[in-house]
């Protein structure tokens, strides 16, 4: 559980806004790519659950972690089969006039390769890419749909396999660590991913001394590929020990207290809260369920469960928050708050360790504290769920735009807003495929320096500086307009009020789901215990976990005031700027 949330909810998600700009891709697309996996998980669950119930699970579950490494080895592959990542640098000509990007775009033969008049020294190993990028989105998805198919054995007879191997009154406490367990999974994923984003992608193939990009430019495209190998090669190590558990589980420390009993006892002791009205007797026969022709009962068993449906129906629009904010949160922080990626991948990281780990702990304990009974429990869900919504105001601090010319205010002394050519401008030729910020001494900044209408280059050391800007008003400062990068303003300090309240808003949000899952399998008969989890978590798939992230990415789009624009058919990519 802890290695699929770190791989799966935590390098993929932490990785999106890499993604995108590595390979040219849109919010909503980037969304489709995270709900691969549940898709997979929709198709395969209630199959599983049915037919796998009765089989040797932890075996399964151990062809679940192959395929998990299959998985992640195929979504890895983008990075060995594409040329290296070059991005575009500014470098005026000898025209007094404005500065011009000069590139050759072989759009017929290789697709969309851009080489700029000046390459940096490790591009000149670029082998032009045999393909658009843009297709390799269909090998991500591919990829997420056999994690998926992967993981569904561990979600549904793993947690079967907890749950029937333990008391009744210590049910919630390990299936809270369980689910503590997914939290923590994403969360180190977040903190690792944040790190191995600080990494040059190709830092395997150049010498990363010649890129003179850090990870705060917007150019910038990390190592997003080392966090999925990194967790192939532990899903593989994962398969041996997994085949070697037994079916059943005998009694151990610490319930020795209960003699003699092991899986098929504690069973017996769970039935005591099952609704008799919705087919519990039915579900005591021997070879019920053991053929497919009880599916259809099973099902309807299932639909006649008033507390079962409506506990699913919470579920699903749960999930459709968290897995949104699972994908996109990283994005939110590094628009909202003005971050680099890598920094609001630790933030991100961050607020969800202490929130998420205690929600589910604390709730394990409470109910194995109090002893809580179902009626109870649903009681103490619907309390977390109005204090999340008490606290979800915390979502409307944000920090105002970056002062971009043409974007967000506009040009000295005219009303040009909604692009970034000007009358200033207007005789330069200027691309908007690759954001390449520059800040004016005026305190603005510009889309890059030909945007600011610049016509003279300073180098000094790593640092670029222009001079004659035609759209930047104020004097030379110390020989120069505008230096490259954004800005640095000191008027944003609420990330750190968001990040306090945000993270008791998610304790008190997964507070909820280790109780949901405890009322689960208490009200439904031992059977269909296992199949009833399957469905419940189909519909939390197919209703919130897959929606939530498209929903999400659309919106996020939506709010999109600058998108990236293709040289070569003027075709719009991924997003540049936001509106907070």
């Amino acid at each position: 559980i802890f290695l699929t949330g770190m791989f799966v909810n935590g390098f993929i998600n932490v990785s999106i806004t890499t993604l995108e700009k590595r390979f040219g891709l849109r919010s909503s697309e980037a969304g489709v790519i995270s709900v691969g996996y549940d898709i997979a998980f929709c198709i395969l669950t209630m199959f599983v659950t049915y037919f796998g119930s009765r089989s040797h699970r932890p075996r399964i579950i151990s062809v679940g972690a192959f395929l998990l490494g299959v998985g992640g080895l195929i979504f890895s592959l983008p990075h060995f089969t594409t040329g290296l990542y070059s991005f575009e640098e500014a470098q005026p000509t000898n025209s007094a006039a404005d500065i011009v990007y000069i590139q050759t775009c072989i759009c017929a033969t290789y697709g969309q390769v851009f080489v700029s008049h000046k390459i940096p020294a490790y591009a000149h190993k670029n082998e032009h890419n045999k393909m658009n990028t843009n297709n390799y989105v269909y090998v991500f998805i591919f990829a997420q749909l056999i994690n998926g198919v992967g993981c569904t054995p561990l979600y549904t007879l793993g947690l079967a396999v907890i749950e029937d191997s333990v008391p009744k009154e210590s049910a919630s406490l390990y299936l809270g660590i369980g689910n503590a367990a997914s939290i923590f999974g994403p969360v180190l994923g977040y903190g690792l991913g944040g790190v191995v984003l600080s990494f040059w992608v190709d830092f395997d193939q150049i010498d990363t001394s010649n890129v003179n990009l850090t990870p705060s430019d917007p150019r910038w495209v990390g190592a997003w590929w080392l966090g999925t190998m990194i967790s192939m090669a532990c899903a593989f190590l994962l398969v041996i020990p997994f085949a070697g558990f037994p079916a059943q589980f005998k009694a151990r420390q610490p319930f020795t207290h209960f003699l003699n009993t092991g899986t098929a006892q504690f069973r017996r002791m769970k039935n005591a809260e099952v609704d008799k009205t919705t087919g519990g007797e039915v579900a005591k026969e021997e070879n019920f369920a053991k053929s497919y022709k009880d599916f259809p009962k099973a099902l309807m068993m299932l639909a006649k469960n008033k507390t079962y449906v409506f506990v699913t129906l919470a579920d699903c629009s749960e999930a459709i928050l968290i897995s949104g904010f699972t994908t996109f949160l990283p994005k939110i922080i590094e628009s909202e708050f003005q971050q680099s990626a890598g920094t609001a991948a630790l933030v991100a990281g961050v607020i969800s360790i202490p929130g998420g780990m205690l929600g589910h702990v604390l709730a394990g304990l409470i109910i194995k504290c109090f002893n809580l009974k179902t009626a109870n429990i649903l009681k103490f869900n619907i309390v977390c769920c109005l204090c999340v919504c008490a606290l979800s105001p915390s979502l409307l601090m944000y920090c105002r735009n970056r002062p971009v010319a043409g974007i967000t205010i506009p040009y000295n002394n005219t009303n040009d807003l909604g692009g970034i050519m000007s009358t200033c401008n207007a005789n330069c030729s200027c691309q908007e495929e690759f954001y390449i910020p520059v800040c004016g001494t005026d305190g603005i900044n510009y889309f890059s320096a030909c945007a600011a209408g610049c016509n003279e280059h300073i180098e000094n050391g790593t640092d670029s500086y222009y001079n004659n800007c035609s759209c930047i008003s104020t004097p030379s400062n110390n020989g120069w307009q505008a230096s490259s990068g954004h800005c640095v303003t000191n008027d944003c300090n609420s990330l750190g009020a968001f990040l306090g309240v945000f993270c008791v808003c998610v304790m008190f949000t997964f507070m909820s789901s280790t109780p949901s899952l405890v009322v689960t399998f208490r009200v439904l008969p031992q059977r269909i215990r296992t199949f009833g989890l399957g469905v419940q978590w189909l519909f939390i798939r197919a209703l919130g976990s897959i929606p939530g992230p498209i929903m999400f990415g659309t919106v996020i789009d939506l709010t999109c005031i600058l998108w990236q624009k293709r040289i070569c058919d003027g075709s719009k990519g991924s997003c540049w700027i936001y509106n907070s």
